[in-house]
């Protein structure tokens, strides 16, 4: 009756790409980035090639090689089949598209669930065909928000709307006329969404689909039930408890005894759960003892880390300034960072002159961008940054005042504050878990040594955190509570250490299909 096969987010954390087919139906979920695989060939100046990314990915084995799932010109480019072009050949992939299969009638999926927006659970997004895409309303914001401020280019940057690529030829006035080039159409159609909210039912082909919020770090999340007349399956994301919206799938779906429940672990070693809270509460205290200017680093999708951090920041007395990319995320949520006794920070751009001319590429830096709030034809936008926002000036005289969000790819800011040595830098995120982010951590060092941050600590950045993952007792009170007749972990390195009193577990190989 059922089926799953797991092309990602097995015998690795991320990369939920979950095929499951229960009687005649059939949905992703989830279709995300595989860091490790990505990892073992990739690394910052050495990416997939932007022109040929689905051809790039699919050889080495990080995405699978299956008909009815991909876009057609990222296989091919509109326009290209038939012409006499050379090396016409490496164009060449023995797959299927979704709009052939579609137009044949053979099997493509229903939809894609995207449980949140996270890129190891919707990156590969882009490059699927133009299958509907089941998510909450604020996944939809959150990818769009990605989208317009990610620094994304190409399909990557294609996450709510596709631009179809197509084959053209160079003008007579060109420098080589009539010669062949591949680019997109420019002429942006937004891909099918299907929101939902809290307990919304959707059908999907033969399947009735359930949504509910969970906790994450990342607003929006959501769990699925997946239901047929014969079978049931739950799908969790990602899940925490500790965080400040305090959902607990249990309550909703106790004793629901699924068919199938398909189960994160990240953190299922973990015996100690994590708490938000006391996060804000030793940020306090780091920043009561902070004499200079207060630094903290984290990824400003994370709504609840800026609650946590704005919370702490007033606190002790101090302004709180964030990254203009979180302001953006906030005004498409329809909220107003300024409103909420934060402010966005005014970085130095382009000409690096404070003029409003140097942020025309980049608008979001000048002000809120909540939805159509540039307009082409008035050149009109909202310049609240610009005229609310703190710039490094105030900073620089008086860094005492302030606590800023500042990630690491932003440290250049540090030459224009000039912080006095007794600064401090919080990492309020994951620490590195790889050997990019390990050898960026060097740099950080570097970094805080120059300017003498954090010399009580060596030099070191001082470590607080909460994660956005449930700890192992927590995610095994859950399963206890929903009562599954069939658990299988994803998204760990630790299957075996799952525990399933009300049915049995199935530890499932990647690209292996296993029936139910």
């Amino acid at each position: 009756m059922a089926e799953i096969t797991a092309f990602g987010g097995v015998s690795e954390i991320g990369g939920n790409k979950i095929l499951l087919r229960i009687d005649k139906s059939s949905v992703f979920l989830d279709f995300g980035t595989s860091y490790k695989a990505e990892g073992c060939f990739f690394e910052e100046f050495l990416q997939p090639r932007t022109g040929c990314v689905l051809h790039d990915l699919i050889r080495l084995g990080i995405l699978p090689r299956i008909n009815g799932v991909y876009r057609q010109d990222a296989i091919l480019p509109l326009g290209m089949e038939g012409k006499m072009i050379k090396g016409a050949e490496f164009w060449m992939l023995d797959i299927r598209s979704y709009e052939a299969s579609r137009d044949k009638g053979q099997w493509t999926p229903d939809a894609v669930l995207i449980s949140h927006a996270h890129d190891d659970h919707f990156g590969y997004l882009p490059l699927m065909g133009d299958m509907p895409v089941v998510c909450s309303k604020t996944t939809g914001k959150l990818l769009k928000a990605i989208s317009d401020v990610g620094n994304l280019n190409g399909f990557d940057k294609q996450l709510t709307e596709m631009d179809l690529r197509r084959i053209g030829f160079l003008g007579k006035s060109a420098y080589f006329p009539n010669e062949p080039k591949v680019d997109f159409e420019n002429k942006p159609h937004p891909r099918h969404f299907c929101y939902v909210n809290h307990k919304d039912r959707v059908d999907i082909g033969d399947l009735k689909i359930t949504a509910f919020n969970v906790d994450h770090s990342v607003p929006g999340a959501m769990a699925y039930l997946i239901e047929s007349e014969r079978s049931s399956a739950l799908y969790t994301g990602d899940i925490r408890f500790h965080g400040w919206l305090g959902y607990k799938l249990q309550e909703d779906l106790c004793g629901l005894q699924p068919d199938v429940m398909i189960c994160e672990g990240t953190r299922i070693e973990e015996s100690e759960p994590d708490d938000e809270k006391k996060v804000q509460e030793d940020l306090v205290e780091v920043i009561a003892e902070t004499e200079g200017l207060s630094m903290i680093s984290f990824a400003w999708k994370d709504i609840d880390r800026y609650e946590t951090v704005k919370n702490a920041a007033i606190a002790s007395g101090r302004i709180p300034i964030f990254d203009p990319r979180l302001a953006y995320l906030l005004a498409r949520l329809g909220r107003n960072i300024y409103a909420e006794g934060a402010k966005a920070f005014l970085e130095r751009t382009d000409s690096l002159l404070y003029s409003k001319g140097d942020y025309v590429k980049d608008k979001h830096k000048i002000g809120l961008m909540s939805c159509n709030e540039w307009d082409n034809k008035t050149k009109r936008c909202s310049t609240e940054h610009f005229d609310n926002g703190i710039s490094a000036v105030e900073i620089r005289k008086n860094p005492e005042q302030y606590v800023i969000q500042l990630d690491y790819f932003r440290f250049k800011n540090i030459l224009d504050f000039e912080p006095p040595e007794d600064s401090t830098f919080v990492r309020a995120q994951c620490e590195p878990f790889n050997t990019r982010m390990q050898l960026s951590e060097e740099k950080l060092k570097t970094w805080l040594q120059h300017f003498k941050i954090n010399e009580r600590q060596g030099y070191e950045p001082i470590q607080i955190h909460a994660s956005g993952h449930a700890s192992g007792p927590e995610i095994q009170a859950m399963i206890d509570a929903i009562k599954p007749k069939i658990l299988i972990p994803v998204h760990t390195k630790y299957p075996e250490l799952f525990k399933n009193d009300a049915g049995k577990i199935v530890v499932i190989g990647k690209g292996i299909p296993q029936k139910l």
